[in-house]
């Protein structure tokens, strides 16, 4: 019988502790990350369909060079701010653009959109490239 409330305990302290995985796969640290986090939740989340990575530079900069797997909205165009409001507000975003400027006006663009789950690049592309991160050609 002994045994028995043993096996429950550990079933019990298994069912509470499997889902704060957390502590083994850390959340993103808040609304700026850096580049070098991205990379790394990017690289663990890499099949995940609820995340998404929105690159708003103009499409002739996304051409030349992004981020794999990100998708382009050009901030510069009138319709950016529908084409966002558009989005899904119940998955995550990661956004970048050149330098992290138009990527905060964003995260504040959406803020007020009401999206819950959504991330800056801090330094945009530039930063992610001065640190050596892999990029698309």
């Amino acid at each position: 019988m002994k045994k028995f409330y043993s096996l429950i305990l550990v079933q019990f302290v298994l069912l509470i502790s499997v889902p704060s995985c957390d502590y083994f796969f850390p959340p993103l640290s808040g609304d700026r990350i850096t580049s070098k986090e991205a990379f790394e939740y990017l690289k663990k989340h890499s099949t995940d369909k609820d995340l998404v990575l929105l690159d708003i530079r103009k499409k002739e900069e996304y051409d030349r060079s992004h981020i794999q797997n990100a998708i382009n909205l050009d901030y510069d165009q009138t319709d950016f701010p529908d084409k966002i409001e558009k989005l899904d507000k119940n998955i995550r975003y990661i956004i970048y653009d050149d330098s992290g400027k138009k990527s905060l006006n964003t995260l504040e663009l959406m803020l007020e959109l009401r999206f819950q789950k959504i991330h800056a690049i801090v330094g945009g592309f530039e930063q992610w490239r001065k640190e050596s991160l892999p990029v698309n050609f």
